[in-house]
């Protein structure tokens, strides 16, 4: 297995798809001794030791797997695995960082946080499809700013828009352009940006067709 020297989460998850591929994701996901076993396997790049050689562990779900399911999400390596097994590169807005971390692998991170609180939500491929639309920059590699505050559009914001949208609408029989297109006013800035990078990316395949 790998030593650690992962770049970010979704890198890592990636890693673990393809490290546990021979195994089947129904009998694993909730395996405690696997995932609690990999935890203290990869301990050191999960709860580094400070300067002073001393080590800060965060709370026990982190590193051992709940059977609670307001916490199974948060464990540290089951949930880059299973959102890249979900949702490939889709998932990369729940586990990069917006910011630079020294540490990343310790990192669960807010957006994460806002959106794990569902699992429905969490397990939705038309919800993170088009949350991943919204909120990942492509070009900088991270989820663009603001989206982990509580402001406007924010992950935050759209977890509960979403509690009234299921009222009315049945995300998984949309596709994720439609979904965009029923939020509300206040993720307007972020569909443009959504949008904008849709374009780009058409404007530059008809480029490449056209060198060719």
């Amino acid at each position: 297995m790998g030593t650690g020297n992962f770049k970010d989460r979704y890198e890592f998850g990636i890693y673990l798809r393809t490290m546990l591929s021979s195994l089947d994701p129904a009998v694993i996901a909730n395996d405690q001794g696997i995932w609690s076993a990999l935890a203290l396997y990869w301990f050191d790049v999960l709860c580094p030791a400070t300067a002073a050689g001393k080590r800060e562990p965060d709370k026990e779900y982190r590193y051992v797997l709940s059977d609670d399911y307001r916490h199974y999400y948060r464990h540290l390596v089951r949930s880059p695995w299973q959102l890249v097994r979900d949702h490939g590169v889709n998932a990369q807005f729940l586990l990069i960082s917006p910011k630079q971390q020294a540490h990343p692998l310790t990192v669960h991170g807010e957006i994460l946080e806002q959106f794990g609180g569902r699992q429905q939500v969490l397990a939705s491929k038309p919800i993170i499809a088009a949350a991943s639309k919204m909120y990942f920059d492509t070009k900088t590699g991270r989820p663009r700013t603001g989206v982990a505050g509580s402001g406007r559009g924010s992950a935050r914001r759209f977890g509960m828009v979403l509690r009234q949208l299921d009222l009315t609408y049945d995300p998984e029989c949309m596709a994720d352009v439609a979904f965009v297109g029923i939020l509300p006013g206040e993720f307007d800035r972020w569909k443009r940006k959504a949008k904008a990078a849709a374009n780009s990316h058409e404007t530059h395949d008809v480029q490449q067709v056209a060198a060719q």
